[in-house]
């Protein structure tokens, strides 16, 4: 929390983190893929007031591409106003040598049929 009693933009890249990987983990399709972040876009809209209550954070693709994909966020106020507009272009990448490579099949058509407009 920031001094003005708003989530820091740390925590907002935390929030949008945690759901990216709730998102990824529940899928299945993700075992044995790795995907780093490439770049943020992060469009702060009003101020997401902290809260015990959890925030909600709607999530989806775009741009799916033979190495590459985007997650767009919305965060949700406790008002189910959108405070956050965010984009997180993720890179498929190999850990060992360094480079990106191509997504499986079946990851891409599972990130197409969830794929819609970009942010």
């Amino acid at each position: 929390m920031d001094s003005y009693g708003h989530v820091n933009n740390c925590e907002v890249v935390r929030i949008i983190e945690e759901a990216r990987m709730r998102w990824l983990m529940t899928s299945g399709v993700f075992d044995g893929e790795t995907a780093v972040v490439a770049a943020h876009e992060i469009g702060y809209l009003r101020p997401l007031q902290y809260s015990l209550d959890p925030v909600n954070v709607e999530v989806w693709t775009s741009n799916v591409r033979r190495s590459s994909f985007e997650f767009n966020f919305r965060v949700l106020n406790n008002a189910r106003q959108v405070s956050v507009k965010a984009v997180s272009r993720m890179v498929m990448f190999d850990l060992v040598k360094q480079e990106a490579y191509a997504m499986s099949p079946r990851l891409r058509e599972h990130l197409a049929a969830a794929s819609g407009e970009r942010l």
